[in-house]
Parts: C-alpha cells; structure tokens; sequence
C-alpha cells in the first residue's frame, strides 16, 4: 500500500511539474504575438508510431489539431509535448495541417512512459502510453548454429531474439544466458537494433541453454531451452585370422546412434597396402596375403556422413610352419 501511495505522489509530482511548463508556455503565448495557440473548444488528439519500444530507442509522437468546426487549425500552431519517462524532442513542435511530430527517446530506464500535450484552449482527447524496454518483452527466442558438434566436443554460436507480443523487435534489452553444461564467452549482453544478441558455447559434452530477460510483460520472461548435442561416432570393429601367409579379417561397420549414415570404409593392412570402398554392415569381411612372416597393424577407419570417424585395430601375426 506504502508503494502504492509513492508510486501516485512521484506521478502527481511529474504531472505537476508538466503541466507547470505548459502553463508558463502558456503565459509566454500570451504576452508573445509571435506564438500562435490552438483557439478554445479545439481538439488535441495524441497517436503514436509504436506502443512498445526498446531502450536508447525513438517513437514517433503526433499531435493532431483541430478546431471545433473541424478544420486544422492555423499552421505555425505551438503544441507541447510531456512524458513521465524519457525525454522529448524537441519538447514543442509547431503545426502543418494541424500536425506536429517531436519523439520520445526513451533512454535507458524501463518502464511505461505517459505522454500528453498541450496548445492554448485545445482539449485532450486521452494521454497515450508506450511501454519501454523490458517492461515491454513478450518473448525471447533462441537458437543455436550448429545445434551438434563433433563427438569431441566444440563451439556453437547461440543467437537470442527479444520481442514483444505482436513479434516486434525490441533493441537495447539486457538478455542473460545460462547453460548446465560448457562455459559461454560471455553470460550477459544487451540486444541490438535488430532485436538480437550473441555468445558463444564452448563445451565437451551435451549441454542445454536458455536466454532470458527479467522484468517482462509477466515477469522474467525465457526462451525455450535449445540443446546441443555431441554427435556420436560410427561403430568400427576388427578381428583376424590367419594361416601360413593368409589371412582373414572381420569387420563391423555400421552408423552411431544417431544414425549418420556410413559414407567410407577402408582398411591398412599394415604392410604397406590398403583397400577402401569396402561394404558397410556387420560380419563383414576381407581376406589378404602377407609378404612375410612378421606381425602386422591392421586398422580398419570408418567415417560418416556427419564427419565423424572411428577406428578399430587388430594385429595379426603370419607364421609359416615348416
């Protein structure tokens, strides 16, 4: 209640400090023939561009002039313009067809900012508010560029656009980033004149994160949680036999988990040769004749159409008994 009381007595304040430069304005009309004011029982109706707004941003204001016969009245018309929050410029602006156009600039303080004018004897239809900053945010969305990186682990590129309810883009809003896994190059950013802010994710494992902006439309408000995975490597597998200088060797290769397709099978035989474009799939196998009685490396690498590759190694021993 004590808040409540304090809130109207700093509105009453600011609406009486407004109306106090109206009046010397108005003053300054009457002993100056050099300003002209809207006659008595004219219109004054107030529109502006934009009902929500970011910070360190602009919104058109327009006074709309008409005397009571419905005419615009005489150009050259002084109109001043007031807001509870910001700032406007410039504060008076003179009518053309019984228009003046000044903006509000809404600084770096969110909240919602009351306008009104005034010229001579014109009535205001209504004062008109716009809602600034976080104030205004109705959502945040997140993405992520790649949203998997290589088994190893990496880095993703994370992009936060804030809005408010009818999808208008918000510029100068505190956003913050949070993740529970990885470490992100930077946890808190303001978002551009497009909306949108930027950070990095560096991780090794899979990690999910989330953007949000406190003091929204219905408190802190929070994107979707985006999750970047870690792709998984294909399966590789080798055995061997052999006998005198032959041998044989099976092979598993088939795709990961995620189901990244098998684009390349090879094998080294160890000795100097290998075979690629072998056959993906599982009990596969490839017999070879060795040159010597030695033990030999064999590895089998097989990749993915995702880029990952894994690899299996066996020895095999070549002995001839005599």
């Amino acid at each position: 209640m004590t808040r409540q009381i304090h809130a109207t007595a700093r509105r009453h304040s600011r609406w009486m400090q407004a109306w106090g430069l109206a009046l010397g304005l108005l003053m300054t009309a009457s002993c100056s023939k050099a300003l002209l004011m809207a006659p008595s029982s004219s219109t004054l109706t107030l529109m502006v561009s934009r009902l929500t707004v970011g910070l360190n941003a602009s919104v058109n204001v327009t006074a709309l002039v008409y005397e009571s016969s419905g005419t615009p009245v005489q150009n050259g018309t002084v109109v001043a313009f007031f807001s509870t929050l910001g700032s406007i410029s410039p504060a008076q602006a003179t009518t053309t067809n019984g228009q003046a156009t000044v903006e509000l600039l809404t600084g770096t303080q969110s909240g919602v900012a009351e306008l009104t004018a005034v010229s001579g004897g014109a009535k205001l239809a209504s004062t008109v508010k716009v809602t600034v900053g976080a104030a205004a945010v109705g959502r945040v969305e997140l993405a992520a560029s790649p949203t998997s990186l290589p088994s190893v682990g990496g880095t993703a590129l994370l992009t936060a656009i804030v809005s408010d309810t009818s999808g208008n883009r918000l510029s100068g809003i505190p956003v913050t980033f949070s993740t529970d896994k990885g470490t992100l190059d930077q946890t808190g950013a303001s978002t551009d004149s497009n909306g949108q802010v930027q950070c990095r994710l560096a991780t090794l494992v899979r990690a999910t994160v989330t953007a949000s902006v406190a003091g929204g439309t219905s408190g802190s408000v929070t994107s979707a949680p985006v999750t970047i995975s870690l792709r998984i490597p294909p399966n590789a597998a080798l055995t061997n036999t052999a006998s005198g200088f032959d041998a044989i060797l099976f092979y598993t290769a088939f795709e990961g988990a995620d189901g990244a397709k098998v684009n390349s099978v090879s094998i080294n035989f160890g000795d100097g040769t290998s075979q690629g474009s072998l056959p993906a799939g599982s009990n596969q196998s490839i017999a070879h004749r060795y040159g010597s009685e030695r033990s030999f490396d064999a590895v089998l690498t097989v990749s993915d159409v995702a880029g990952e590759t894994a690899s299996a190694l066996t020895t095999i021993t070549i002995k001839v008994v005599k």
